[in-house]
């Protein structure tokens, strides 16, 4: 049987740590992208139809 404990990362090296930290960055850019993406979609189809609204209402 193994008598060792995994602690986390109390033993990690730098490049370890780099490393970690690096992928973790690129998993919150990739959400935020992904949230931006769909913040942006709102605020243009609310722009449109905001246009459309305002052309129809100035017609009446």
């Amino acid at each position: 049987m193994n008598d060792k404990k995994h602690h986390g990362h109390e033993h990690a090296d730098g490049s370890e740590v780099f490393k970690r930290k690096s992928l973790n960055s690129q998993k919150n850019r990739k959400k935020m992208a992904k949230l931006l993406q769909w913040v942006l979609l709102v605020v243009a189809s609310l722009v449109v139809a905001a246009c459309i609204y305002t052309y129809f209402a100035g017609t009446l």
